[in-house]
This record gives structure tokens, sequence and C-alpha cells, in this order.
């Protein structure tokens, strides 16, 4: 089975990561987007915002994960850690500046949620049959 990359490609993984990240972060905003309009149109209380964020970041770093590794084709465990890895470094970010606070008991527990759904995703993508047909 011929991978995705070609043997002089594979040392040179960056772009792939780099894109995967963005993908996933703009995954992660689109989930979010769905979930608000889901808030709004139903007149849903603000505590299920977190609920919310938390399957967003989840789904996002998920899609992210599975997309790099199919992409890389071997390694899936070290390329959904190292794409979680970024995800959650640009969604921490973007959360202490908007938020202007620090890191709490929420941040660990999704740093754990971002790490092991991206680690199933790239070991999902790197598993998956390029050549079997999904409905």
């Amino acid at each position: 089975m011929a991978n995705e990359l070609s043997k002089t490609d594979k040392t040179n993984k960056k772009p792939i990561y780099i894109k995967s990240a963005i993908f996933g972060v703009i995954t992660v905003a689109l989930f979010m987007l769905i979930f608000s309009a889901i808030i709004l149109f139903f007149n849903l209380d603000r505590a299920y915002a977190q609920p919310f964020a938390t399957i967003s970041v989840a789904v996002g770093t998920f899609v992210a994960a599975n997309y790099a590794a199919k992409k890389i084709g071997d390694k899936g465990y070290l390329t959904g850690l190292i794409i979680g890895g970024v995800v959650f470094i640009i969604i921490t970010v973007i959360s202490m500046i908007l938020n202007k606070s620090g890191f709490t008991l929420n941040t660990l527990f999704h740093f754990i949620i971002i790490m092991l759904s991206s680690l199933t995703g790239g070991i999902i993508g790197v598993n998956r049959d390029k050549n079997k047909k999904y409905i």
C-alpha cells in the first residue's frame, strides 16, 4: 500500500501539521457557531455553552488529527499527539487572551479531552483503508 507522502517528503511534515492544526481550529470555531445557534434558536440556558465548547474542541481535534494521519500515513498516535498539542496551545492562548485568565482545572480537563480525541483521530486516520469506499 503506497502512502500519500513519498520517501523524500516524509522528512518535511511541518506543512501538513500546520495545515491540520489550522483546519482543526477552524472546525472548532465552526462547531461553536453551530452550537451557539442551537442555544439561541432553542433558547437554552447558558450553562450548556461549556459542554458544547468541550464537544467542539474534541470534534475539531479529532478531525484535524484524522486528516493529518491520513496524509502522513504512519505513526497515527504520534501524529495525533502532535496535532493535539498544537491545537491545545493555539486554543489556550486564544482563550487566555480573550478571557484574561490563567491556567485552571478546566484547562487541564480540556488538555485531556484534546489529547485523547486527537490521539483517537490519529490512530483511526492512519488505519483507515484508503481504497474502501464508505457511505
